[in-house]
């Protein structure tokens, strides 16, 4: 059996950019193997980054336009990398860009028309991968796990450092647990651009401010540690608790970026120390991971867990959740589950994902 050319495809909450990987995924006899062939990632123009960031307070009408000429870009720029490279491509699998993701309310709401893409592009789409565990009173997320195990193996735990912190990890008691812990990226950046940057490359901006520990504190009292129960955390809930008390704030930037960080860094520790009661190997992904001011407060207050955290080359960091999707699209055309129920709370295991068909 030939392996699938599968292109995975992906819009996070930090506004980074839209991440696309080449892979090829194919069963290897009940292990799958996969292979990343090429990645890239198209920065967002201004004008995207505020179309995508302003999209939860659209009408209904300009949401449904957005929607279509996101998959409209999508579909675009796949057709442009595509140029002048012999590649064979099955399917595409495309996350979209989350606008609302309220599971209490039945229902996770990605933009980015599969159909558009598929008309675009001229090649077969899937979409829409969370609604199907949402239906069955799962969250919708953490997503990544269907993949870690699989493709990562040797790992105690899995540590996502991007718009919004998860985690996925193996207990003493031999138990799976997943679930959201709090804001990252989304805010470091939303606070790096009150300092004329984009983003806090390398922690530098965060190395150079004072701690501010009734900030830290307010902080982290909104993302308590609820026991490792499904726990999923919307864009909607971070612009409420930590964006809207940081743009309120009128101390120094530099000062908040400081205090922040550190907050993500005890919220993480703070989360996982009850969980993690023994040295564990950690893989670290996300941009966070490439924010050396983060990961040296993780590592010093990770001190008496006795935790490795390792940092894997940066292909994965920049475009692990893009392969998710692709893997995601795999277990989906082969009429596989996902695996995650007992993660997500859904009260059966699903194949979610909806394919759209290309005229070719």
């Amino acid at each position: 059996m030939k392996p699938d050319h599968v292109i995975g495809i992906m819009s996070g909450s930090s506004l980074d950019g839209l991440d696309m990987a080449m892979c090829t995924l194919e069963d290897t006899g009940g292990q799958i193997a996969c292979n990343i062939v090429e990645t890239i990632t198209i920065p967002y123009s201004e004008k995207w980054y505020k179309d995508l960031s302003s999209a939860p307070e659209l009408s209904g009408f300009e949401l449904m336009k957005l929607d279509a000429s996101f998959g409209e870009f999508i579909g675009h720029e796949v057709k442009m990398w595509m140029l002048g490279k012999n590649w064979h491509v099955d399917y595409i699998a495309s996350h979209g860009h989350t606008v609302f993701h309220e599971p209490a309310l039945g229902f996770s709401t990605q933009i980015g028309s599969g159909a558009h893409i598929a008309e675009q592009s001229g090649i077969n789409t899937i979409t829409e991968f969370r609604n199907a565990d949402v239906a069955h009173g799962g969250q919708g997320a953490p997503f990544a796990p269907a993949c870690d195990r699989a493709l990562f193996p040797g790992y105690d735990a899995y540590l996502n450092l991007g718009g919004i912190v998860n985690i996925f990890l193996h207990t003493e008691d031999d138990k799976w647990l997943a679930w959201d812990i709090g804001p990252c990226n989304q805010a470091l950046n939303f606070l790096s651009r009150k300092s004329g940057h984009d983003y806090d490359k390398g922690g530098v901006l965060a190395s150079q401010g004072a701690v501010l520990d009734a900030i830290r504190h307010d902080l982290i009292a909104m993302y308590p540690f609820h026991g490792g129960y499904p726990k999923s955390i919307s864009n909607k809930q971070v612009q409420n608790t930590w964006i809207e008390y940081l743009d309120l704030r009128k101390e120094d930037p530099l000062d908040l970026q400081t205090s922040t960080t550190l907050a993500i860094a005890d919220m993480i520790t703070l989360h996982l120390s009850p969980v993690i009661k023994r040295p564990a190997k950690i893989l670290v992904t996300g941009g966070g991971a490439y924010n050396d001011h983060l990961m040296h407060q993780i590592r010093r207050l990770g001190l008496d867990m006795g935790s490795n955290y390792d940092i894997p080359l940066s292909q994965l960091i920049d475009h692990k959740e893009s392969l998710l999707m692709a893997y995601l699209g795999y277990l989906t055309m082969h009429d596989t589950p996902y695996g995650i129920h007992t993660l997500t709370g859904a009260s059966c295991d699903c194949i979610g994902g909806v394919l759209h068909k290309a005229v070719r």
